[in-house]
């Protein structure tokens, strides 16, 4: 340990430094977001543009047994929003709806009765821009939650895949478009990286979606602990996705996700947790040609942790159990994986499986980004938990100086600070939570401020038991 102390150190540095360049600098210009061409995480993009679109790579949405699909679509305006819906499925069919959300509301749409589908997707179009979208999952195993993306992309990176014991791993190919895409899809197991025939020159056609069920007999990849895919798109551009089902191997329950359209240098979590009952593992998947030194970096822990350096070769994927990580404390922790190369290499995801009572359920989640070092201090939440909620947002302050954080629910007057949320305190480089506990909160959108650039993760009951879903609330862009 003492050999690599000096030297995690100055990773740490370079991580902060990444994330403390000038606000006056980040804060004064438009940033013109795409996922193509920048490589963040969904955001609330600025006002003021011709068209703002939301792509929702797509969830099962049959209407059978409980399983339910839906679109959150949050007007964080006071005027009315007005815009198009373009909803398709995995049966290449598709039905475009007109939109209109008064001011400061959110509107559902379910996708089950609007277009049923194994697989169901949409394209929000927004006129004038001013709009949060994420897709809901809802399944008897567990809801779960995830933003949609503003930009399609060529490329797309899935860390975490998983087939033990017949569990279900859905790559999800949605082309919006009224043109044909041609993609490959390639993907790393425990024995290495493959290329399969089968998976060069994929079309998905216009205006739908195409479902790649890596555990299906002769897909390639059945009873797979580790399974990590790229997608490239070699003509058109896509947007991709993740539907997951666990059935047995230690995980239990389902997710959805949207997959990166980047490798990067470093990955955020803000709700790591360590202690009895939670297994908590981080999937670090290298897609690149050359091998790679991973640091980790634990934060809001009160001491410098010293972790050995991880060697994840080219093409491959190395998981981290935090729970074999000596002297880490019980409890919640944030922690940043990063690189000692500016260079992107790498993708990381969070796998969590937590008993609580009788219940058992799996999570997995993508890291945050910073964007060429801006991190936002305002996030919102489309859509907050219909009940009380302790421990609902889990905040890390990315600055090295103290701040204050409002959380303002909105109403149809606009936005209101929540009582006992209002100017709350926090430390530099500090982790804390937030309770939702108040009535007037529930199922309300949330606007999140704070005085110092914050990561915001939202930890909200997934419908089993006392069982909790992760996403990432949406950063302003």
């Amino acid at each position: 340990m003492k050999r690599r102390l000096p030297g995690l150190i100055l990773v740490l540095a370079a991580v902060i430094g990444v994330v403390v360049a000038s606000r006056d600098t980040a804060e004064s210009s438009v940033p013109q977001f795409s996922v193509a061409a920048e490589g963040w995480m969904p955001s609330a993009p600025a006002l003021g543009g011709l068209i703002e679109s939301w792509f929702c790579p797509g969830v099962p949405a049959t209407g059978e047994d409980g399983v339910e699909g839906e679109i959150l679509i949050a007007n964080r305006g006071g005027d009315l929003l007005e815009g198009t819906v373009l909803v398709l499925n995995d049966a290449a069919e598709s039905r475009r709806l007109d939109l209109r959300v008064d001011p400061w509301t959110t509107a559902t749409l379910e996708l089950h009765s609007t277009l049923p589908g194994r697989i169901t997707g949409a394209v929000v179009e927004i006129e004038g821009g001013g709009a949060l979208v994420e897709q809901v999952a809802v399944d008897p195993e567990g809801d779960s939650h995830a933003p949609c993306a503003n930009a399609t992309s060529d490329e797309w990176y899935l860390a975490d895949g998983f087939t033990v014991d017949g569990s279900l791993d859905q790559v999800i190919l949605t082309n919006p478009f009224e043109q044909t895409v041609v993609a490959n899809l390639s993907f790393t197991t425990q024995e290495g990286y493959r290329e399969p025939g089968s998976y060069r020159g994929m079309t998905v056609p216009p205006r739908s979606i195409r479902v790649v069920d890596l555990g299906a007999p002769g897909a390639g990849a059945q009873s797979e602990p580790v399974l990590a895919v790229q997608v490239e798109v070699t003509r058109g551009r896509l947007v991709v996705g993740r539907s997951q089902e666990f059935v047995g191997g230690g995980r239990s329950g389902t997710q959805v996700g949207l997959a990166s359209p980047v490798a990067r240098e470093q990955w955020w979590f803000a709700n790591g947790r360590n202690g009895a009952g939670i297994t908590e593992e981080y999937v670090i998947y290298n897609p690149t040609a050359q091998s790679v030194e991973v640091d980790v970096v634990y934060l809001g822990i009160g001491a410098l942790l010293p972790v050995e350096p991880i060697e994840v070769p080219a093409r491959q994927v190395v998981t981290y159990d935090s729970g074999t990580q000596a002297d880490l404390p019980d409890g919640g922790h944030a922690v940043v994986f990063a690189t000692a190369s500016s260079e992107p290499s790498i993708v990381v995801e969070r796998v969590t499986t937590e008993t609580v009572g009788d219940a058992t359920g799996t999570s997995v989640l993508t890291g945050a980004l910073a964007r060429n070092g801006y991190v936002a201090s305002t996030w919102y939440v489309p859509q907050a938990p219909d009940e009380p909620t302790s421990d609902a947002l889990v905040v890390y302050n990315i600055d090295n100086a103290p701040g204050t954080v409002t959380v303002s629910a909105v109403g149809r007057s606009g936005p209101v600070p929540v009582e006992g949320l209002t100017d709350v305190e926090y430390g530099a480089a500090a982790r804390f939570t937030l309770d939702l506990d108040d009535p007037l909160v529930a199922g309300r959108q949330l606007i999140i401020e704070a005085t110092t650039r914050i990561m915001v993760e939202r930890s909200f009951p997934n419908g089993v038991g006392e069982l909790r879903t992760p996403s990432w609330a949406i950063p302003q862009g």
